[in-house]
């Protein structure tokens, strides 16, 4: 009885210790991205596609990473970031997000351009857009500096889920002028048949995206490794190669 005991003690004791292993070791890395971003993120017919996904899965294999990629709201996105519950990749820094993530390297410099009516005068900064209706996407930051001049209601932010969404606003006269990473608001022109609407060639604010996990994550170890990988891919000129395909819609080579 006192044998038996001790291995029902033992057991028990096992079983607490596995279930008690960093979730590093035992599960995942689950990252969400935005599903209404092509060609950078969206939702393709066998989950999250794009530059970003193409890019941090890559990654990821090379540093031995497992990975679940998701492709869904952005808003619902950010809520399981500041959970705890997923990393997110493509996003932005901030000052405010620095407090409670932890940031890879630089994955791609997003540009973020206006773009607007063509009957209407140019825009050419961020004081062109003050007072006026400005078409984004909800949840994203355009930079410090944007995201202040909305705080301060120096100009009236619309939030929406897409760029074709805020282009249709645009069309219908709702909004004045919308922005969105240059890439993104072409491929969306280009499929929506917009004729009339023109882009800025300046860019109003230039980002670095990023993957980012939550500072109290128990797998926010594995973004020395996925930093490793990322520069190794830099290095051997496959990041290079990705962002060609991924820009000119062909996948990344398995």
């Amino acid at each position: 009885m006192q044998r038996q005991s001790f291995h029902a003690f033992l057991a028990i004791v096992l079983l607490a210790i596995s279930c008690s292993a960093p979730a590093s070791e035992t599960s995942d890395l689950v990252i969400n991205f935005d599903a209404s971003n092509p060609p950078l993120m969206y939702a393709g017919k066998q989950g999250a596609a794009g530059l970003y996904p193409a890019l941090i899965s890559r990654a990821c294999e090379r540093a031995g990473i497992a990975v679940t990629l998701r492709a869904g709201s952005w808003r619902f996105a950010l809520q399981e970031l500041r959970a705890g519950h997923a990393a997110a990749g493509g996003i932005i820094k901030t000052a405010s997000r620095e407090k409670l993530f932890d940031f890879s390297l630089p994955i791609y410099q997003e540009r973020v351009v206006m773009a607007y009516p063509t009957q209407a005068p140019r825009y050419h900064s961020l004081e062109d857009l003050f007072g006026k209706r400005v078409g984004v996407i909800a949840g994203w930051s355009y930079g410090d500096a944007f995201d202040l001049a909305r705080k301060q209601g120096k100009l009236l932010a619309f939030d929406s889920d897409s760029d074709a969404q805020n282009l249709r606003q645009l069309k219908l006269g709702r909004l004045d002028v919308v922005l969105g990473i240059r890439e993104s608001l072409q491929l969306a022109l280009r499929e929506g048949g917009y004729q009339d609407v023109a882009l800025t060639q300046e860019a109003l604010v230039s980002n670095l995206s990023y993957l980012a996990i939550n500072k109290t994550s128990p797998q926010q170890a594995l973004l020395a490794r996925f930093n490793q990988a990322l520069e190794a891919m830099r290095q051997d000129g496959s990041y290079e190669a990705i962002v060609r395909g991924a820009l000119a819609g062909k996948p990344a080579a398995p």
